[in-house]
């Protein structure tokens, strides 16, 4: 009884290792990727296909000894799928939709005519495709770009650093290395127009920024500066200011809240500030500047009260005119 039972645990162990070997390797795992980016690179690197072959063997058929996202080895296709779709999300250019056979034309012009990984590609859920095909072409413009560097680059980027190249160009690597996962947060949470602020106004006074405080605070909670709408808050022109950097499109909002403020210390005096003398009085101040500004450049006064003594002369015009 025993002896059969035995027979039968080796018979189930045998199926099971049989039903394994018979599934295409690495499917579905962060390891065929790895590969696949791997010969991409390496096409991409000696400029085409054909040089890549070595005697009737394909690069694709090698097995890789080193991995380029040895820290995400064990990690499947779908969970760095979801993690890839949620920072590109809105933010690649063209529909997110894309079809299977356009994917499919995609992979196979990366790969080239390599049956095994056609079929271990045809076999994935469509967001892992798209995850396969971003990534090879990401990491085919970084070989292009990088010749010989493209390897370690990505090595250092991990899927996140390189899902954030597919989003706003192989311009980013190098960012990206240099400053760290934090850098891909700023995109994560504000995107492009996020991005475009961190590489533009922060990077470059980024000692300043340091040495106030304001570098940590912008890292730690970047939509702080930049608001839904793409613009810069109240809270960065304050906090760029910390760091004696003024911020360019936030000075006529400074100027507005200052003169807003001196007429209402004014209005005190007399007990009269409320919003609605606040702003009287701003419009009058508007009108002195405007005033002023027509005298300096030589231009007549009454240009500037012309929209209110037209309208008046009209009427009482008309008036004279109907007496008589």
């Amino acid at each position: 009884m025993s002896h059969e039972l035995s027979r039968r645990r080796v018979a189930v162990g045998l199926a099971i290792v049989l039903f394994a070997t018979a599934m295409p390797a690495h499917a579905g795992k962060l390891a065929w990727l790895d590969e696949v980016v791997q010969d991409v690179v390496r096409e991409a690197e000696v400029g085409g296909k054909a040089v890549a072959r070595v005697g009737s063997e394909s690069v694709s058929s090698r097995r890789v000894a080193t991995r380029l996202f040895a820290s995400e080895a064990d990690e499947g296709l779908e969970l760095v799928a979801r993690r890839h779709e949620a920072l590109t999300r809105g933010l690649t250019r063209g529909s997110d939709a894309v079809s299977e056979s356009l994917l499919q034309s995609r992979f196979a012009r990366l790969v080239g005519a390599e049956p095994e990984l056609a079929k271990t590609f045809g076999a994935l859920a469509p967001a892992e495709k798209r995850l396969v095909v971003e990534m090879g072409e990401a990491a085919q413009t970084l070989a292009r770009r990088y010749p010989g560097q493209a390897e370690t680059m990505i090595r250092s980027l991990g899927t996140e650093g390189l899902s954030a190249v597919r989003v706003v160009g192989d311009d980013a690597a190098e960012i990206i290395i240099k400053e760290g996962p934090a850098s891909i947060g700023v995109l994560r949470r504000t995107g492009r127009d996020g991005w475009e602020f961190f590489t533009g106004k922060v990077l470059p006074n980024k000692g300043k920024l340091a040495a106030a405080g304001v570098l940590t605070a912008f890292l730690a909670n970047p939509e702080k500066f930049i608001d839904t709408a793409g613009r810069v808050t109240e809270y960065a022109v304050a906090e760029f200011a910390k760091a004696g950097i003024q911020l360019a499109g936030a000075v006529g909002g400074g100027v507005t809240r200052g003169l807003e403020s001196s007429i209402g210390q004014v209005l005190d005096a007399y007990g009269l500030n409320v919003a609605a003398a606040r702003y009287l009085g701003m419009g009058l101040a508007g009108l002195v500047i405007l005033g002023s500004t027509l005298v300096l450049i030589g231009l007549p006064v009454r240009w500037l009260i012309r929209p209110i003594t037209w309208p008046l002369k009209l009427i009482f015009g008309r008036r004279k005119v109907a007496r008589v």
